[in-house]
């Protein structure tokens, strides 16, 4: 059997995760970590990251074109294409070419040596074809002529045409158009950045995930994510609850008279063969955090029933007090439990049961004094019929759990989860309530005054029943 400490040490912490795990669910920090695991997990998310994990400048698109342009540009014959570009002679023939006067002397030249120029004007000083013939030998002896012509028969000239539209060159230009473009300097030094991954939103979400996968409410998320352990806390509901923190009684809970008392006299009785009084409360304490019924001996009148006269008055030699629990705490079928203090006395009943309408059945979550049981009890014309089973070996003065599983068909009883006694025929199908009493059976009673203490009772009902 598990002591009582350690069954309710891990049922405060289990419960305790389990209020985190739900007021977590319902969060806004939920919803971003849901969002944040889809993102993180996702093929997309992970692909993006190794692509940038490994992408650098090396072996890169950008690190081929530098490289190939520093190859183009070592080229001995485009070096000495932008040489004869840049050249003052080049400059010098274009110049020639712009003016016209290249064009114009090959012209006059075609028109000279023309078979049907006529060698004879050219003599005569007034004809077109002496001007003509003049003006060729003119342009003929010229510098620029001469210039134009040995520069055009050049190899130096033959090499520039030979480059100047070649496709190496033009790829030549073209990579130094691409390498000076802001973009593409944008772009290498965006591969050369170590930190590129660091930069995305992408690891921003992912340093945010990781800062929640840090917190308490989600270290018990994922706990308990996809555990059991809630099942109980799910499945059933805390429909009443009892630590006895405040000090005094809860009215909205419970009542110091009993159900039967309440509804015929007005005020509480004893019944036949109980040597107590019932008192209006003055019997039942709250202290220490918990409920007490405590048996005194002292003189008392107090009302009895008696057949066949009813309700007597009567001097008692001893006092007690009964607590049950208030209209709005009727229940049928659940799970009832209480923490006693296991402290039987000779000639007392203390008694944690429950009752309906009438006086039988009655489910006694424990019994102990005259006799320690636990079970049914069930009046008949020929007296008590008792399903009990006694408990022994708990020790005097220690608290223990007592646990009562009231289903449609069964009751079964338990003390510190251990299973200790069923009963399957005969199971209460009305609503019931509790009810916590001391009673004096016999004398003498030694050790008073006597407590019967509950450090807290609970009930837990089915959701859908």
């Amino acid at each position: 059997m598990k002591s009582t400490s350690k069954i309710e040490a891990d049922y405060e912490s289990l419960l305790a995760d389990y209020l985190m795990f739900c007021e977590f669910e319902k969060s806004p920090e939920y919803k971003e970590y849901h969002e944040l695991e889809i993102m993180v997990n996702s093929p997309t998310f992970k692909q993006k990251k190794a692509e940038l994990q490994h992408l650098i400048f090396k072996g890169s698109k950008e690190e081929a074109q530098l490289k190939e342009l520093k190859l183009l540009s070592r080229k001995a014959h485009l070096q000495r294409f932008y040489s004869i570009q840049e050249s003052p002679e080049l400059k010098r023939f274009d110049k020639i070419s712009a003016s016209g006067e290249w064009a114009h002397y090959q012209k006059l030249k075609s028109v000279v040596k023309s078979p049907t120029f006529s060698s004879r004007n050219k003599r005569n000083e007034k004809s077109e074809e002496y001007l003509q013939n003049a003006e060729y030998h003119t342009l003929k002896n010229s510098d620029d002529v001469k210039f134009y012509e040995h520069f055009q028969k050049s190899a130096a000239y033959k090499s520039y045409l030979l480059m100047k539209d070649s496709p190496e060159r033009k790829r030549y230009e073209e990579l130094q158009k691409i390498t000076v473009s802001d973009e593409f300097k944008s772009r290498v030094a965006y591969l050369e950045d170590k930190q590129k991954w660091e930069k995305t939103e992408e690891w921003t979400g992912q340093q945010r995930f990781a800062e929640l996968n840090k917190m308490p409410q989600v270290v018990n998320f994922l706990k308990y994510k996809t555990s059991d352990a809630f099942d109980f806390f799910r499945k059933w509901e805390l429909v009443f609850e009892d630590r006895f923190e405040a000090g005094k009684l809860d009215p909205e809970k419970w009542a110091t008279q009993s159900h039967w008392a309440s509804q015929s006299l007005g005020r509480n009785f004893s019944q036949p063969g109980d040597l107590q009084a019932f008192t209006e409360g003055e019997n039942v304490l709250l202290e220490g955090k918990s409920l007490k019924i405590e048996v005194r001996k002292e003189k008392a009148k107090g009302m009895q029933w008696q057949i066949p006269f009813g309700f007597v008055e009567q001097d008692f030699d001893y006092t007690s007090g009964l607590v049950s629990t208030t209209s709005d705490h009727w229940w049928k079928h659940g799970i009832l439990e209480a923490k006693v203090k296991y402290s039987p006395a000779n000639n007392l009943v203390d008694a944690i049961y429950l009752m309906g309408e009438e006086s039988s059945p009655q489910i006694n979550l424990v019994e102990m004094g005259l006799k320690n049981r636990l079970g049914l009890l069930s009046r008949s014309g020929e007296g008590i019929q008792a399903d009990c089973e006694s408990i022994s070996g708990l020790a005097s003065g220690k608290f223990y759990i007592f646990r009562l599983e009231w289903t449609t068909h069964s009751l079964v009883w338990k003390i510190n989860g251990k299973e200790i006694f069923t009963v399957n025929h005969d199971v209460p199908v009305h609503k019931m309530h509790l009810n916590v009493a001391s009673v004096v059976v016999s004398e003498p009673v030694n050790q008073l005054p006597h407590r019967l203490e509950i450090d807290w009772v609970r009930f837990y009902k089915h959701p859908k029943v």
